[in-house]
C-alpha cells in the first residue's frame, strides 16, 4: 500500500492507496513545530481510523513546500515504516516536462498536481488550486509545465488585510447573504469571497487569451468546494489531485 503525503503551508493531507484506489484521506493542520515521533503516533493513528495496518505500508510518496518539515516526514517514515520515502522535486523522473526558468523552483504540490491533471485528462489545461496561495498551473498539449501565476488566497489576503489596517481584522471566509456589506464583517466577507471569484475568472482568461486556444481547466484545494461552482471556467473539481498525482509519480518511478 501506498502512504502519500502533502505537506503544505496551512494543511497536511494524507492518503492510502490499496492498488489504484484512494481507500480514504485526511486534511489537517500543518504543525511546523511537530517532531518526528509525534508525526508517527498521529499518522499511526488515522491509518487505524482508516482500518489500515501500518504494516502495510510498504511505499511513501511525500510533497512538501515546507523546507523545515520534508526531513522530519522522511525521518517519520523510516523509523515507523521502514521505508525510505520518494520525496517528489523537479529532479526525479516525471510524466511530465518542466519548462520553468529554474525547474528547482516549481513547488512539488504544484508537479503534482500538473502530474495528476495531464495523465487523467491530457492538455493543453489549466489547474487551480485554492489553497494559502491560489496557484494556476498551465499544461500544454505535448505535457509540457508551461509555468502559472501565484496567487494570495482568501485567507491568506484577509490575515493581511487585518494586519495592515487597525480598524479591520480577521473573518470566516464564506459566501455572504449580500453582496453590499451593512457591516464591517460583512464588507470583508463579500470582498474577500466575490473578489476571489472575480481573481480567479479573470486570471483564467488571460491564460487562455496568451495560450491563444481553449483549455479545459480543473480546480483542487482545500477551499475548492467553497469556490469552483461559481466560476464560469471550471469544468471539474477534483479534490484528491495532488495526491493523485503523487500515486502517478510514484508508480512512473517504476515504469
Amino acid at each position: 500500500m501506498l502512504l502519500a503525503v502533502d505537506i503544505g503551508n496551512t494543511n497536511t493531507v494524507v492518503g492510502v492507496y490499496d492498488n489504484e484506489r484512494l481507500c480514504d484521506y485526511f486534511r489537517m493542520a500543518s504543525q511546523h513545530a511537530i517532531t518526528d515521533d509525534e508525526c508517527g503516533f498521529f499518522l499511526i493513528g488515522l491509518l487505524q481510523r482508516m482500518k489500515v495496518n501500518a504494516a502495510d505500508i510498504d511505499r511513501v510518496v511525500i510533497a512538501s513546500v515546507v523546507p523545515k518539515l520534508t526531513p522530519i516526514y522522511e525521518r517519520m517514515s523510516e523509523k515507523y515504516f521502514s521505508v525510505t520515502p520518494l520525496v517528489v522535486s523537479s529532479k526525479i523522473r516525471l510524466p511530465i516536462k518542466i519548462a520553468y526558468e529554474d525547474p528547482t523552483a516549481v513547488g512539488a504540490d504544484r508537479i503534482a498536481n500538473a502530474s495528476a491533471a495531464f495523465v487523467k485528462y491530457g492538455g493543453p489545461i489549466i489547474i487551480v488550486d485554492y489553497g494559502t496561495a491560489i496557484t494556476f498551473d498551465v499544461i500544454t498539449g505535448d505535457g509540457v509545465y508551461w509555468g502559472g501565476v501565484i496567487a494570495p488566497g482568501p485567507q491568506t489576503a484577509g490575515g493581511e488585510l487585518a494586519g495592515k489596517a487597525a480598524r479591520l481584522f480577521e473573518v470566516r471566509v464564506e459566501k455572504p447573504d449580500r453582496i453590499i456589506g451593512r457591516s464591517t464583517a460583512e464588507s470583508l466577507k463579500s470582498g474577500l469571497f466575490y473578489g476571489t471569484i472575480g481573481l480567479v475568472d479573470a486570471i483564467i482568461s488571460l491564460i487562455r487569451n496568451e495560450l491563444n486556444q481553449d483549455a479545459r481547466v480543473i480546480a483542487t484545494g482545500g477551499l475548492v468546494g467553497e469556490f469552483a461552482e461559481y466560476s464560469d471556467y471550471i469544468e471539474t473539481c477534483f479534490p484528491a489531485l495532488t495526491l493523485e498525482g503523487l500515486k502517478i509519480i510514484a508508480d512512473f518511478q517504476s515504469s
